[in-house]
């Protein structure tokens, strides 16, 4: 039986997902809202794994190994360690920017998956950093450094609403 649990996902219900897509327009959404439950599932998963890839600010919240994804964070401060909390009751949880930007990254890895091949070829050559390529008669050139735009996410929503989390530069220890 194929594993219908948010469980590992920033996006934690099919509610949260589906809320998240009604009135979506966009072609993608529509049919990832469309999809099975496994489906969504799925792409909710792989949109978390290639967030939690990214260099982050600050630090897990929990410290002690049982927080198994990279939100809620803590951030250093010159007043201490600051973590992720909700504004109206204080509550440490995962920022509203990165549960959207979990779906935004769902929607743009399945429209990745599931569109033309030729779309797809070009996706895939760009995140290997290819930057010109030819074919018989008709050639490509991708600008140096697509791939990296987006710090491996396929989704630019979902960078901007993660580009404040998102580590510029670290100190070379």
């Amino acid at each position: 039986m194929a594993d219908t649990s948010f469980s590992s996902s920033y996006v934690l219900t099919d509610a949260i997902l589906e809320t998240y897509l009604t009135d979506d327009p966009r072609a993608a959404a529509i049919a990832l809202k469309a999809a099975s439950a496994t489906v969504q599932v799925w792409y909710c998963k792989e949109a978390t794994r290639t967030i939690d890839a990214l260099p982050l600010r600050g630090r897990k919240y929990q410290r002690d190994g049982t927080q198994a994804l990279q939100f809620p964070r803590e951030y250093q401060t010159p007043d201490g360690w600051w973590p992720d909390t909700n504004e109206a009751d204080g509550s440490v949880e995962v920022p509203q920017a990165v549960i959207d930007a979990c779906c935004e990254e769902a929607i743009a890895i399945y429209d990745r998956e599931t569109t033309s091949t030729d779309r797809k070829a070009r996706s895939d050559l760009i995140r290997q950093g290819v930057v010109s390529v030819t074919y018989s008669t008709t050639s490509e050139t991708y600008a140096i450094g697509t791939a990296d735009r987006l710090k491996g996410l396929e989704s630019k929503r979902a960078y901007d609403l993660l580009a404040k989390y998102i580590l510029r530069s670290a100190p070379i220890v």
